[in-house]
């Protein structure tokens, strides 16, 4: 059942990011992360209290504030990247991060270890990587993933990719620690968390923030109930399925994120970018199968 779940959160999300893109350019990144929160979070309280609240531990709280400080600046560096390049040019990138999730995944606390194929298909997500930025070299082996230094957006996405792969694993951590296990309850502290420390810096630096989210109101109620759907099915597939596993089954979303980066804005994808990700997906498929 995970395995669906996991899925059809890769298209919503994608979708969600798609609204994003279009925000993303009247609005600062730390105004969208925090308003998309704000809205999407009473959708989640209905959903959470539905449950009941579960016992917790002290490991629930190591889980909650790594996942809510690896977030926050995920999303903060990730929006930036995609305020200076087409979609089509970096998001594919996210694809790698199946590949740092299951390389944290196998130290303590959750000590996953992946199979052979699970391996093959991290060689084989790497191939997409180098593929993905094969036009940019001029004749040595390596030049693709030094571009990635180089070009501003790309580091700042991958960067962004590092870091939120981080975060599924603190998320598994503290869901293993409500009793009975609660995914929505975690995700509503969460974001609670992210929400009220977000506010002071968010004052301090936007102070025309409230005016950035009225005047884009039917973008952000879309965006809300977008991250509400996304993230509560998305924290129901980590609470059911190993982390690795999961993680590279929601990153398929980076060919709906392409398809409609297409759609929505005529950003065309070059031959090698759709290469590149297809590639880079047959290598999480091979992950999938491996785990």
């Amino acid at each position: 059942m995970w395995f669906y779940t996991a899925f059809i959160t890769s298209v919503v999300s994608a979708i969600a990011v798609i609204v994003s893109k279009k925000l993303i350019a009247g609005v600062s990144a730390s105004v969208l992360t925090w308003a998309t929160l704000v809205l999407a979070t009473p959708i989640i309280f209905i959903f959470t209290f539905r449950e009941g609240i579960p016992q917790l531990n002290y490991l629930f709280f190591l889980g909650v504030m790594g996942s809510v400080l690896f977030y926050i600046f995920s999303q903060i560096v990730g929006f930036k990247a995609m305020r200076i390049a087409d979609l089509s040019a970096i998001w594919p990138l996210i694809s790698l991060g199946p590949i740092f999730t299951l390389l944290i995944a196998f130290l303590p606390p959750l000590s996953e270890r992946p199979s052979f194929l699970a391996m093959m298909g991290i060689f084989i997500t790497l191939v997409g990587a180098y593929i993905l930025n094969a036009t940019k070299s001029k004749g040595e082996l390596l030049e693709p993933f030094k571009s990635l230094f180089r070009n501003r957006a790309s580091l700042l996405m991958t960067v962004s990719v590092l870091t939120n792969s981080v975060v599924i694993v603190f998320d598994k951590l503290a869901i293993n620690n409500t009793f009975p296990q609660n995914t929505t309850f975690t995700l509503f502290v969460e974001n609670l968390m992210v929400i009220f420390g977000l506010l002071p810096l968010l004052y301090i630096r936007n102070k025309n923030f409230y005016q950035q989210i009225t005047s884009n109101t039917k973008s952000f109620l879309l965006l809300g109930i977008l991250n509400a759907v996304s993230t509560i099915l998305a924290f129901s597939a980590v609470g059911g399925g190993s982390v690795g596993l999961v993680a590279t089954i929601l990153k398929t979303q980076v060919l709906f994120v392409l398809l409609f980066s297409y759609i929505a804005f005529k950003d065309k994808p070059k031959l090698e970018t759709l290469i590149g990700s297809v590639v880079m997906i047959a290598g999480v498929v091979l992950i999938k199968i491996g785990l």
